[in-house]
């Protein structure tokens, strides 16, 4: 990667399928979401919603926005009826044809990550991006090796390795500047425990602009209801 800049131009660089994957509520698919907006807004995006586990907070609520901003997506027949099927769409092997950017929102936790295995395959001849998203604030991340032993399990599952941790610290509209200074010391700490790097930093832009800049960046627009606010 080239060196890091304040803007979310490093998400080009690199390989044109990312792949976001973390514990439930640690705002991986709000990631998906934002990370496939930006990458359509300079071509042709795709964000397929791999999530068959929960049917609840998903890419594919926000289906018509996405539209709206270029990004075609795919998900599960059943992904807003509620009903909990897991049964993958055939569309999903377009990603791996396309020249388009491909964004995979990948279900929460080892158990969602599984969706991934049956693509082991076409993932060794098409290498992605997988960004692994922590939240310390939030259950089962919130220890280091949490959020190791999490990690270990979700690249099993998926088999798949991870790329990159993402820093999502973060307590909604509580959020100040020392709990994302907080958040980044911590991932840094899984980072050199896993030898995984920190690939950027995601959170809402006034909170981004009040800490320092290290790693790249994912300004956030909020388009899901966060779990914990129900």
């Amino acid at each position: 990667m080239t060196t890091p800049s304040a803007s979310a131009d490093w998400l080009f660089e690199a390989r044109r399928i990312k792949v976001v994957v973390g514990h439930y509520g640690s705002g991986k698919t709000e990631i998906a979401v934002n990370m496939a907006l930006r990458l359509a807004s300079r071509a042709g995006a795709m964000l397929i919603d791999l999530d068959i586990v929960n049917p609840f907070f998903r890419s594919a609520e926000v289906k018509p926005a996405l539209e709206a901003g270029g990004v075609e997506v795919i998900h599960p027949a059943f992904a807003l009826t509620g009903v909990d099927i897991p049964v993958l769409p055939a569309e999903v092997e377009r990603a791996f044809a396309t020249d388009r950017f491909c964004v995979f929102d990948v279900g929460g936790d080892d158990d969602g990550a599984a969706a991934l295995g049956r693509y082991h395959a076409r993932f060794e001849a098409c290498p992605a991006d997988v960004f692994f998203v922590i939240n310390p604030f939030r259950p089962r991340s919130s220890e280091v090796d949490q959020a190791l032993e999490l990690m270990e399990l979700v690249a099993r599952r998926a088999r798949i390795p991870v790329t990159g941790l993402a820093v999502n610290a973060n307590l909604g509209s509580e959020t100040q500047p020392e709990d994302l200074l907080a958040g980044r010391a911590f991932v840094e700490r899984v980072s050199r425990k896993s030898g995984v790097p920190v690939a950027f930093e995601a959170g809402l832009p006034e909170a981004l602009e009040g800490v320092p800049f290290k790693y790249p960046r994912l300004p956030i627009r909020r388009f899901l209801k966060p779990e914990w606010m129900d």
